[in-house]
């Protein structure tokens, strides 16, 4: 994996740190904007460095808090090309989030259980109770 240059690396922690403060002060669609100054600031090919899974995690967070599961989907479709995403059990568990409220069940279903493969019943500590019970009720 190639390091990043420090002149792509200061801008893009530039660009993160705001959208994080942005984040803290519950204003997710500015820090949406936010990452993609950082995304657009990545060399190309973007998915080729481990920034760009955490820009694009970080975008898809903020757009799942905003209830925009469509937008948040595209952003996590992107990351899954990303260095570092296949086994990313945040991005399986964020896709099975967003195709669950989309109302494609199946295939919600296997990226849930893709994500509690990786990392197991930890993954589902933070959220909504929903998705873990849905994934628990279909291998009864």
């Amino acid at each position: 994996m190639p390091v990043l240059e420090q002149k792509f690396f200061t801008k893009i922690t530039a660009f993160n740190q705001a959208a994080e403060q942005l984040i803290d002060s519950g204003d997710y669609a500015q820090a949406v904007k936010e990452y993609q100054k950082a995304w657009n600031t990545l060399p190309e090919p973007r998915q080729l460095w481990d920034a760009g899974l955490w820009i694009k995690m970080g975008q898809a967070e903020c757009l799942l808090a905003l209830g925009e599961y469509e937008q948040a989907k595209e952003k996590l479709l992107g990351a899954i090309l990303c260095a570092g995403a296949v086994n990313n059990p945040l991005v399986h568990l964020y896709l099975g989030i967003c195709y669950f409220e989309t109302g494609d069940k199946g295939t919600a279903l296997n990226e849930l259980k893709q994500a509690w493969e990786i990392e197991g019943d930890e993954v589902f500590q933070d959220g909504d109770e929903k998705y873990r019970n849905f994934l628990l009720a279909s291998q009864s």
